[in-house]
Parts: C-alpha cells; structure tokens; sequence
C-alpha cells in the first residue's frame, strides 16, 4: 500500500539543526503541485479522503504526524518526524494526519495539479471506488 522515500539529511552539529534535501531525482514521480499543512493543536485531524488519480509523497518536516492510510481492506499507521522517511501516498489509498505534536508541518509533493473532481471525500464512495479498480 505505501512505499518509503529516503530524503538526504544533513545534521548540523554547530547549529543543532538537520537539513533535509528534496530533490526531483528522490521523488517517484514529475511533481506538478506542492502544499504544506500546519497543524496547531494535538488532535488537530487533515486529509480523510482518496484521490481517483493523483499520487502523493507526504512528509513530515515539524513536530509529529500519524499517518493512517486505508486501502478499502486494510488499514496502516505510520508514525512520521522530521527524522522519517517520506510515505508513498498512491491513488486510490484513503489517508488522513493525525497531529501528534504542536506545531507539526507536512510537506506534500503531488503528480496532479488540484481537480476537486479528483477527491473522493465519503468514505462509502471511497470503498464503491475501490471495488470498482
């Protein structure tokens, strides 16, 4: 269902920080569209829903995420920091984040440019669509 993405990190010992490199040769696919989600409050949900067609690479850049992925039979709990790989999203998987920390960011990177026509926000829609691929 999901696939692990491994970015660059480079620590920074004299300044305690770590860089993160995203670059076009580590992501799966030719991006066309590129978001991040702010989360304030632990608890805070995103997501809960599938794309028909696009593709996405999440990944967590602050803080602390639980992303729970849903393929119509099985469901799967990553949990995500600034340390982790980055998940492979692909069409067709319900997703939703979960904020396990204050002020966690993710980046998400995507095939497809936005096309509401494109979500699929019921879950009953959701598991119709699965079973009709």
């Amino acid at each position: 269902m999901n696939e692990l993405f491994q970015f660059p990190s480079i620590a920074d010992k004299s300044r305690e920080g770590l860089l993160r490199v995203f670059e076009s040769s580590n992501i799966p696919f030719s991006v066309k569209r590129v978001f991040t989600v702010l989360n304030s409050e632990v608890g805070t949900s995103r997501g809960k829903h599938a794309h028909k067609v696009c593709n996405q690479l999440i990944c967590c850049v602050a803080g602390g995420v639980k992303l729970i992925c849903d393929d119509g039979l099985r469901k799967k709990e990553i949990d995500m920091t600034p340390k982790t790989q980055g998940i492979f999203v692909p069409a067709g998987v319900w997703a939703e984040q979960l904020c396990t920390e204050v002020g966690s960011v993710i980046i998400v990177f995507c095939d497809q440019p936005y096309d509401e026509s494109d979500y699929l926000r019921d879950y009953g829609q959701f598991l119709a669509f699965t079973r009709s691929i």
